[in-house]
Parts: structure tokens; sequence; C-alpha cells
């Protein structure tokens, strides 16, 4: 066969890249957590939102 065991491509992004997308992922996922235990039941259909 044509060529060697190849690893895969990894591409070189700078740190700040890297950073930035780490900390946007992770304040997306706090946020969807904030959401779901504010909003949690009634998006499970446990609890109206009309109902006091």
């Amino acid at each position: 066969m044509a060529g060697g065991p190849g690893g895969p491509i990894r591409p070189h992004v700078p740190g700040i890249y890297r950073f930035t997308a780490t900390a946007l992922g992770a304040s997306m996922w706090f946020f969807l957590m904030y959401r779901a235990k504010k909003d949690g039941p009634v998006l499970l259909g446990w609890k109206h939102p009309w109902d006091h």
C-alpha cells in the first residue's frame, strides 16, 4: 500500500482561539444549566407556567 501509518491531522491554532472557544463553550453550558434549573419542570411538561 502507498503511504505509511499516519496519525490524525491536527491543525495549529493560536492559543487565544482555543481559550476563547473553551470559555464560550463553558459559558454556554453554564447558561443552559442555569435555565434548566429555573425552567426545567416547565420545559419537561411537569408544571404549567400559568399554574401558581
